[in-house]
């Protein structure tokens, strides 16, 4: 029995619905069984928030079942969630018949959604609980394909060049997915097997891709090199002249490493991040080009207004400096009954600072925040 966190089947998990697969202890051992109903979002937010799981196989039939995995007419929150389920569930059989064509499925739904929804991808970055340690290795994938769909789309590349990228960000750590988490949960120095497995990994995604039968050579290409440097220094290979997607790649791998906390060490802010990233490469372009899509407070970010309110930016704005904001609070502290959406560029609503989640005493909902009625 190979056993999953249950915070990355959230999108299977429906508020007034049953159970569809059991929830098991760290050794299988089944504490809630299928069919069982969870009553209220209360009860969902609690079996998201232990350390508890679910059985693989049980897994499968429940993501069959779903049919298209959240691509029909729900909002783009519910999506995001349930191609994150989809994917816990994908990225653990490479050896599957249909692996690469659901992965191609899944890297073009991602770079749709950069055309639609590129401030809510951004959001779902930004707002991740990274506190979800076991979780790490699945959504450090996600989060990097999703930011390579904005960058790449940015950049003009071609649609068949964007899918190369994309696909390689969701594939790059196949054999390291489960490491990852436990590593990130765990903290400190590695141990040589750990260490062994690390660097091999980008050799073994490669043989697990060719294995599947993708002979997209950009693809595989940027899953071989995105831990090499220009000028040599990396792994696995050394190599001195790594592709230009490859470089893409390790430096958005790079970024969204700073963004999250791992073994009692906390993650950088965006703005922390961008910057070490630009001076850490010596200001390559794709890093300038990283800087400039998120800007100073992309969305997700939250901040204090001039005005005394506590607002989480929701779009970029004019500049990268002054996005378009959701004040959730008002300047007593107090939590406002519904967002109202305020635009930084006016004095009355400028930033003064960035604001902490410690401040933060509102749920923040990404529905209601995007709820069209809130768009001022």
């Amino acid at each position: 029995m190979k056993l999953v966190p249950i915070q990355q089947v959230g999108g299977h998990i429906k508020a007034g619905a049953a159970l569809p697969f059991g929830v098991r202890d760290a050794e299988g051992k089944l504490l809630l069984a299928k069919g069982q109903m969870v009553p209220n979002d209360q009860m969902r937010e609690a079996l998201l928030n232990r350390g508890v799981f679910v059985d693989l196989d049980e897994l499968r039939e429940a993501s069959g079942r779903s049919g298209d995995g959240g691509t029909g007419s729900e909002d783009f929150f519910a999506r995001w969630e349930a191609l994150q389920t989809r994917l816990s569930v994908l990225l653990r059989a490479p050896q599957e018949t249909l692996f690469l064509p659901r992965v191609k499925e899944c890297a073009a739904q991602l770079i749709g959604w950069a055309d639609r929804f590129s401030d809510q991808l951004l959001f779902v970055v930004i707002q991740h609980d990274h506190a979800r340690h076991e979780v790490y290795g699945l959504v450090h994938l996600l989060h990097t394909a999703a930011v390579c769909s904005l960058l790449s789309r940015r950049l003009g590349w071609s649609p068949e060049r964007q899918k190369s990228l994309v696909g390689a960000a969701l594939t790059m750590n196949l054999s390291i997915i489960d490491l990852q988490g436990r590593l990130a949960s765990r903290g400190g120095k590695l141990i040589p097997a750990h260490r062994a497995a690390i660097d091999r990994h980008p050799d073994e995604a490669v043989a697990l891709l060719r294995a599947a039968g993708l002979d997209d050579a950009d693809w595989l290409a940027a899953v071989a090199q995105h831990h090499e440097q220009p000028g040599g220094g990396g792994y696995p290979s050394g190599t001195a002249e790594p592709t230009e997607t490859a470089q893409l790649l390790r430096l958005v791998d790079i970024f969204l490493a700073k963004l999250a906390s791992r073994g009692g060490r906390a993650g950088l802010s965006a703005p922390q991040a961008a910057k070490a990233l630009y001076t850490g490469s010596n200001g390559h372009p794709f890093a300038a080009l990283l800087v400039k899509e998120f800007g100073l407070y992309p969305p997700g970010t939250l901040v204090k207004l001039a005005s005394g309110e506590l607002a989480v930016a929701v779009r970029r704005g004019t500049a990268g400096n002054t996005p378009i904001v959701s004040a959730v609070m008002n300047r007593h502290g107090d939590a406002l009954g519904s967002p109202i959406r305020r635009d930084t560029a006016a004095g009355e609503y400028a930033i003064t600072a960035l604001a902490s989640a410690q401040m933060l005493r509102v749920k923040l909902s990404p529905h209601q925040l995007y709820d069209r009625r809130y768009e001022a």
